[in-house]
Order: structure tokens, then sequence, then C-alpha cells
């Protein structure tokens, strides 16, 4: 008896590491699959796929997927396919989308510091919003969006914002007046068209056509190559350069997707996104003198603003408000003070 019992302990123990071996080993082929999987990250903006902005989108997938052989690769979505403005900063904080570049002002609703960037009349020349975003001030608000759950890869170039619209050339904010204007949905932006003498309308730009087309706004304000590109002057006659907005786009993953990537894998994503934000702004600059002349074979009639001072002095209260509300020393730093 005592030696049936002895020989049922050891069949038992063999079993139980047979078992257990099974397990082990089916546990390390489940984690050798998971780690073999791919990393799908999703990227997307409101333009389509001829914008510069798109189109580094696009450099930017092909040199994370070659740089981590296939193991991360990124999907594109332009065109707002994935929603409006508002809704695709908040699927990257929620880490529903995994990356972005939007008008920068956007994130404002999560990180109120990046209303600097949307002031308006604030920088006079690239070089001089560059300087800004490479020193003291980028540094200062790469912490703030950090801290709100967006990893900042770098900035593209909008170019410079100018009033566009279907009533009449615009000369001095007087001009303006009753004017329906669309702009981003966000306070800074708002704010700053109604101190001009426009009536503001917040809007995704996936719904600026049908508007423009229907009468419910009288214009908006953007770049030439995003009004050549969108295909917007089918439904716009009169550009005026006030280069009111010099606001970059912030190119951004979620930090909840950062968190995903090894670090190998994230040193990869931080040099393709440089590499994207150089392409991208060689790319805008060869592309906007081009557009404005088919915007002109087009039909749309550009003019220089005559009262552009009477514009910076409706505006300048804003920029006080900023530093009143912050006093985090950003305007001095853009003024070079």
């Amino acid at each position: 008896m005592k030696r049936l019992v002895l020989l049922l302990v050891a069949f038992l123990a063999v079993t139980g590491m047979l078992f257990a071996n099974g397990s082990s080993e089916k546990s390390s082929s489940s984690a050798a699959a998971a780690a073999q999987k791919p990393l799908v990250m999703r990227a997307t903006n409101t333009l389509p796929e001829n914008h510069p902005m798109t189109q580094a989108l696009n450099r930017f997938a092909d040199l994370v997927k070659a740089g981590t052989n296939g193991a991360v690769t990124v999907q594109v979505f332009p065109n707002s396919t994935l929603g409006g403005n508002t809704n695709m900063v908040e699927g990257v904080q929620l880490g529903t989308i995994d990356i972005c570049n939007q008008f920068a002002g956007t994130f404002s609703s999560y990180v109120p510091e990046m209303d600097f960037l949307a002031l308006p009349f604030l920088f006079q020349s690239a070089d001089e919003l560059y300087k800004a975003l490479n020193g003291k001030a980028g540094e200062i608000l790469a912490k703030a969006l950090e801290a709100k759950g967006f990893h900042p890869l770098g900035y593209f170039y909008g170019g410079a914002r100018s009033l566009m619209n279907n009533v009449r050339p615009i000369n001095s904010p007087a001009d303006l007046k009753g004017l329906k204007i669309r702009t981003i949905p966000s306070k800074i932006t708002l704010d700053s068209i109604k101190a001009m003498g426009a009536i503001p309308v917040a809007m995704s730009q996936a719904d600026v056509y049908s508007a423009l087309q229907q009468g419910v706004l009288d214009g908006w304000e953007n770049s030439p190559t995003t009004l050549q590109t969108l295909k917007l002057y089918e439904v716009t006659k009169y550009v005026s350069w006030t280069r009111h907005f010099m606001t970059p786009d912030l190119f951004v993953l979620s930090s909840k997707t950062w968190a995903k990537l090894t670090p190998d894998q994230q040193k990869v994503v931080t040099d393709a996104a440089k590499k994207a934000v150089a392409f991208e702004r060689g790319a805008w600059d060869t592309a906007e003198a081009k557009n404005v002349e088919l915007l002109k074979q087009e039909g749309v009639k550009f003019n220089d603003v005559a009262d552009l001072a009477a514009f910076k002095a409706a505006v300048k209260p804003l920029w006080t408000a900023y530093e009143d509300k912050f006093h985090n020393g950003l305007v001095a730093a853009a003024l070079g003070n």
C-alpha cells in the first residue's frame, strides 16, 4: 500500500512538471508573439495629401518604419479623417489617436500657455519664431505640454495667416465691421479676430468650404498654401495680407503612446520627427510662392493692407493680458527683451 502511494505521488509530481513546462513554453511563446507584433500608430491632421504638413507626416512614417525595422509603423489619416481640430487634440491626450499636427493655439484648452504661439503680430519672421521655439520659450511650453499628456515632437511651419473674405478687400479694422470670419476654435484666436473688428466664428476646418459656399461665413483666415491645397479658392474672393498669426502647427505624440515605445524606438521616433520638421519647413517655403501665383490665376485678388498699424494696436492688449495671466516671460522672450 505504501509503495502504491509513493508511485502515485511520483506520477503526480511528473505530471505537474510536464504541465508546468508546457504552460511556461506556451507563455513564452505568447510573449514572443506579442513582442514581434508591430506597434501601429495613427497620425492625423485636417489637411489634404498634397499639403506640406501631410507630406511631412508621410515622410515621418517612412523613417519610423525603416528605423525600427517595421516594429513600429505609422498610418497617416489626413483631411480630418479622424475628426476635426479639437477632436484630434482630445484624441491625442486620451491616447485614442497617437499623433497629430494641429494649429498650436488649439491645444490651449488643455495647455493654456500655448496661447503664446497664437498671440497676433507677435512674430515678424519665421526666424524669430524658430528662435523662440528653440530657446527658453520652447522649453517652457514643452514642460507644460508633457504635464497634460502631450509629448511634443516639433513644430511645423504654417506660414503667416491672413484675412480672406468674399465681400471686399480689407485695409483697416473698419473694413471688417459686420463680417463673419471663421477662425480656429480657441479663445485667443476668437479674441484676436474680434479685436481686429470682425465677428469671429469658431468652426472646424472641415466645415469651412460649405459655410463659405452657403454664405454662413463671409470669410476666414489662413495661409495661401492652405487656401490652395484645400481648394477653398473656389469659394474665396479676396486675400488681404494682414499676416496676423505666425503660428506653427504642433507636431505631437500622445504621452501614452510614447510610454509604449522602447528607448531605442523613442530615439528613432525623435530623430524621424526632426527630419520630418526640416522637410516640412523646406517644402512650405517652396510651395508658398508657387501657390500665390496659382491662386491669382484662379481669380483670387490679393492686397497689401493700408493701415496695418491699426490692426496691431487693436490686438496689443492681448499681449499684456497673456503676460498678466501667466507671468512666464514668454512675451518678453519673443520680443528679445
